[in-house]
């Protein structure tokens, strides 16, 4: 597997991931949201399944463990997370942010807040 980041005078360069879990959210899921906590070594995923995840980095950055799953109804669209990393707000909808490949009605467009609390939990 390979992704291409770009660099300030527009030359691509290919790099591979650091790390790669397969399956990181439920069988079938897309990662529809991504956010990293500032000066740790943690962050945090979304999906379309309405799963959301806190990953912490193991040592060398070779492998990941979830320290915390949310359960929430609908498709996690954005995830921001404070300056101080003291919580994060989700974005969830009834649909994905860039087209309507599937669509859970049940689900109301909507903002979450949740606290963090990542120092018992993570002592790396």
């Amino acid at each position: 597997k390979q992704w291409y980041q770009r660099r300030v005078r527009g030359h691509i360069k290919k790099k591979k991931p650091a790390i790669t879990q397969l399956n990181a959210h439920a069988p079938g899921s897309w990662i529809s949201a991504v956010a990293g906590l500032k000066n740790t070594e943690c962050f945090i995923s979304g999906s379309n399944g309405g799963n959301v995840k806190i990953w912490a980095c193991a040592v060398n950055y070779r492998s990941m463990e979830c320290i915390k799953s949310i359960e929430v109804m609908g498709t996690v669209n954005s995830i921001v997370v404070a300056a101080d990393n003291s919580c994060f707000a989700l974005g969830v909808g009834q649909e994905h942010k860039m087209g309507r490949w599937w669509s859970n009605k049940d689900a109301r467009n909507k903002i979450l807040l949740y606290p963090i609390a990542l120092e018992d939990e993570v002592d790396r």
